[in-house]
């Protein structure tokens, strides 16, 4: 019964070792989950090699130059303001400021598909079209009844 005892005090013991020794020593090389990278957005400027003629047509509209608005109103600083008038507004790799990423100024394509630096990165159409989606009320954010006639 000693014997019993002692095997199963020793499982329980190797079982905690082995757990605490996991939180503090994570696995790494070939047994490590492999960690996804951050995309990060990048300007409709890198979207144009490849969508030239809907870049072109965007930027017809409107909205794709939505920041000016906030220019002539002195309200480039705005945080209320920012997040409908530019691109990945705080969000990693997105608007900071107009100084740090002129790039992502106005609504760009970014904005509804997300940031596609990993979509540019893929080498095939396949892997491409895993990169970008447009989430379910993506366009509510903006929008909305917030005073914009147009809404």
């Amino acid at each position: 019964m000693k014997e019993r005892i002692d095997i199963a005090f020793m499982l329980i013991m190797t079982c905690a070792l082995v757990y605490f020794c996991c939180l503090w020593f994570p696995v790494s090389g070939a047994f490590a989950e492999e960690e996804k990278e951050q995309a990060v957005f990048v300007g409709w400027d890198k979207c144009k090699p490849c969508h030239a003629a809907l870049v072109e047509a965007y930027g017809g509209f409107k909205r794709s130059r939505n920041f000016r608005i906030l220019e002539m109103r002195g309200r480039e600083h705005d945080q209320q303001c920012l997040p409908c008038h530019t691109t990945g507004y705080a969000a990693p790799g997105g608007f900071v400021s107009v100084d740090k990423t002129p790039h992502l100024t106005n609504v760009q394509c970014e904005t509804c598909h997300g940031p596609a630096s990993l979509h540019i990165k893929a080498t095939t159409r396949e892997e491409k079209k895993k990169t970008l989606s447009i989430p379910r009320n993506l366009c509510t954010e903006c929008h909305n009844t917030h005073g914009h006639r147009e809404y």
